[in-house]
């Protein structure tokens, strides 16, 4: 696996210790069979989409008042 990983506010070495962590659980689901060749290649293929700024998403409910 290609580094697929870059988070700021770590620095290189706690990095590198993240994505080991990682390819290890994903070996070891491997091994459990719990996860395939193919899915894996599924997820590092998959594009993520930005998280919407919850400021912009629109209030659809009023405000409940739970006073007595």
């Amino acid at each position: 696996m290609e580094n697929f990983l870059d988070i700021p506010c770590l620095d290189k070495k706690e990095q590198e210790e993240l994505i080991a962590d990682i390819e290890k659980s994903i070996e070891e689901k491997k091994k459990a069979g719990l996860m395939t060749e193919k899915e894996i290649r599924e997820i590092e293929e998959m594009r993520l989409r930005p998280l919407p700024d919850f400021l912009d998403v629109q209030v659809v409910y009023e405000p409940l008042d739970f006073d007595d």
